[in-house]
């Protein structure tokens, strides 16, 4: 199995957002910063998994208008690396939503009008997930409501063209491949674990967004719809890491960034951050 990190865009964002309700002296010293709002790198993209007979995208970037985002390098560039790494829109046959935020599902479509992008691929996103962003009860909050206007109209395309897979609890898609629900930061959010081998990578979609984060679980981004559950779902996932020795990828790290988790001699949990991984594009 292999697993490469694609961008669809890169920016800098304050660190305070990332660390919403935690005193400034208790995160800065963790992430190397001495003032709260010192910026630090973002990315935006997905994933792209191969080896199992399938060629599979976990999230799909921020879409064709990423180039209309302030202060946003290498805006849209999704298609264009699968096209540098020999992988066409057709060869896609598999996309895992891990949730329906703009930044996660944008290419989903290639434009206005609501063509699909990857035309032979089954969209997989979970029940809960379709059900929030189709309701009313999203638009009870402004920053979800504006995030609903990038999603529905995405979901309709893939509903329309027959493509969307919706599913409840835990999916596998092959022996390799599993699907698994980690809710909080969305209704539906989910995680994927690709296991081959004796080795195991955790695709963990915004349950992280910097590696912090698998460190202290407490400390959410502002964002979060319900940050008890996703602070459940971090627990629950890095435990399942540390106990299959696995190593924790989310779209959102610094291209090449990559966490790995085991437990020390008392069983505590153990991390440890690699930016020397062989492949990344």
């Amino acid at each position: 199995m292999r697993v490469t990190h694609i961008s669809d865009g890169v920016a800098q964002r304050s660190s305070r957002y990332w660390f919403h309700g935690v005193d400034p002296s208790e995160w800065m010293p963790e992430v190397g910063v001495s003032d709260p709002d010192t910026p630090f790198t973002v990315n935006f993209g997905g994933f792209l998994v191969t080896g199992d007979g399938h060629v599979t995208l976990v999230d799909t970037g921020w879409g064709h208008r990423a180039g209309e985002i302030p202060g946003m390098a290498g805006a849209g560039e999704l298609p264009a690396t699968l096209a540098k790494l020999g992988v066409e829109p057709g060869d896609v046959d598999r996309i895992v939503q891990t949730h329906l935020h703009a930044d996660h599902c944008g290419w989903l479509v290639k434009d206005d009008e609501g063509t699909l992008t990857f035309p032979n691929a089954t969209v997989y996103v979970h029940e809960r997930e379709v059900d929030y962003w189709t309701s009313d009860e999203v638009d009870e909050i402004p920053v979800n409501r504006e995030f609903a206007t990038k999603a529905r109209p995405r979901l309709r395309a893939v509903t329309g063209a027959g493509r969307l897979h919706a599913y409840d609890g835990e999916l596998p898609l092959s022996d390799e491949v599993t699907i698994l629900p980690t809710p909080g930061h969305t209704p539906g959010h989910v995680s994927v674990m690709v296991a081959s081998g004796g080795a195991t990578a955790l695709l963990v979609g915004d349950l992280a967004h910097h590696p912090v984060h698998l460190e202290h679980h407490c400390w959410l981004p502002r964002v979060d719809h319900d940050p008890v559950q996703s602070l459940r779902s971090r627990e629950r996932i890095t435990a399942l890491a540390a106990d299959r020795g696995a190593t924790i990828l989310a779209p959102h790290f610094p291209i090449p960034t990559a966490v790995d988790l085991d437990r020390d001699a008392a069983g505590a949990l153990r991390t440890a951050v690699r930016t020397d991984l062989g492949s990344a594009s």
